[in-house]
């Protein structure tokens, strides 16, 4: 496998456990004090289904620059974007993050890696500048990389991409399931050059502007107030140097990206998961039944015992797939389907958990202990569940 997206870049982690410390006290006193229940509601209310003004506030706070090169104006590392997207996953935020710093900024890193040693200048600087762009909350991006008939197999690939006489590129073909696709500028589409269908090799990547004649998309809200898109491309047209990996180097760029976005999407549950046991605790101390609280169960006690060692265990394996992200692909991708495997199911059993120690309430929309439940659900299949992850495994053994 070729290691176009495992080449080292330049960042500044936090120096010291303090540092790191800082940053998650600041992550969740913004959620708790500025990203409550009723805020969320509000910015899934908006016509993008989420808040620009927010998006500009976590570009100020650095949260967009996370894990980025610092000659890109970057800082951090993946560790440094765990923290951030623990804490949102507390909110259950509905802003694009996981799609911008988990899929697209990682693939653009590999990206201008890979042209800068292949000696492909104007591929490396437009990577550069869609980094820079989304560093300062002024791009808006999405990776376009999977398919209908594909399910979870990026790879299965029937888009194609026909280099043209003047130098520019034709793409045609469909692409579904747009992390941030509908509010995106710029979409990086995985294009197949050559081979056949379900072959990783002979895949390219591109940088299309969301304006690109030929491009049409269907922009639609997930089970979980994600936002997601269904893109079209018709004979669309891009300069030579859109193209920001060739063949050589297409897949590994993509697939490194989809582990770092399954690897923070992962610890994003386990934030998702430690809310749904704080509101179910607390709940369970308030209610009363038959003149004491609900809490002095002992039954119901050993529930919440059990959704907290669960909880534990997910945040293990999460932060172990996030210190291999920077790993030798095998040992990445193992790393990053183990997580997944077992973070899929814990966080449906910790949805079904909290919304039945609510009783009926737990089912309404209106109860945030309602969305963080259809988040979870949720996340058991975003990005691969549970099965496809073993498979994963096992062809890898």
């Amino acid at each position: 496998m070729n290691t176009a997206a495992t080449m080292s870049t330049t960042v500044t982690p936090a120096d010291t456990p303090d540092e790191r410390a800082l940053l998650r006290d600041a992550a969740l006193r913004y959620v708790q004090r500025d990203y409550g229940f009723d805020a969320r509601k509000h910015s899934a209310a908006l016509p993008d289904g989420f808040s620009r003004e927010r998006w500009q506030a976590f570009a100020e706070m650095g949260w967009l620059a996370l894990n980025l090169p610092e000659d890109c104006d970057g800082f951090g590392d993946a560790t440094d974007a765990s923290i951030v997207a623990h804490a949102l996953g507390r909110a259950t935020a509905v802003e694009p993050w996981l799609a911008h710093l988990g899929l697209c900024a990682p693939a653009l890193i590999a990206c201008r890696v890979q042209a800068l040693h292949d000696g492909e200048p104007a591929a490396a600087q437009r990577a550069e500048a869609l980094l820079r762009g989304l560093a300062a909350g002024q791009q808006m991006l999405g990776l376009a990389a999977l398919e209908p008939q594909g399910r979870h197999d990026a790879f299965d690939v029937q888009t194609r991409a026909h280099a043209q006489s003047d130098g520019t590129w034709r793409l045609d073909g469909t692409k579904t399931l747009v992390l941030g696709g509908g509010t995106a500028d710029t979409l990086l589409v995985l294009a197949r050059e050559s081979g056949a269908p379900r072959d990783p090799t002979g895949l390219s990547l591109f940088a299309v502007p969301a304006d690109a004649a030929g491009l049409s998309r269907r922009h639609w809200p997930t089970y979980d107030g994600r936002q997601c898109a269904d893109l079209r491309l018709a004979g669309v047209t891009v300069p030579a140097d859109a193209r920001l990996a060739s063949p050589r180097h297409g897949w590994a760029v993509v697939e490194a990206a989809l582990d770092h976005g399954t690897a923070l999407a992962c610890m994003e549950a386990v934030g998702t998961m430690s809310r749904v046991l704080e509101l179910t605790k607390d709940y369970l101390q308030q209610r009363r039944q038959f003149g004491r609280t609900l809490i002095a169960n002992q039954v119901l006690r050993h529930r919440l015992v059990d959704l907290f060692v669960a909880i534990e265990q997910a945040r293990a394996i999460s932060a172990a797939a996030i210190d291999r992200l920077s790993d030798t692909p095998q040992a990445r991708y193992r790393a990053v389907s183990l997580a997944k495997a077992f973070v899929s199911p814990a966080a449906r059993r910790c949805a079904e958990e909290g919304v039945q120690l609510h009783g009926a309430i737990g089912m309404t929309d209106e109860t945030e202990i309602g969305q963080a439940a259809k988040r979870l659900t949720g996340f058991a299949n975003l990005l691969g569940d549970e099965a496809w992850h073993l498979e994963r495994l096992e062809a890898a053994s």
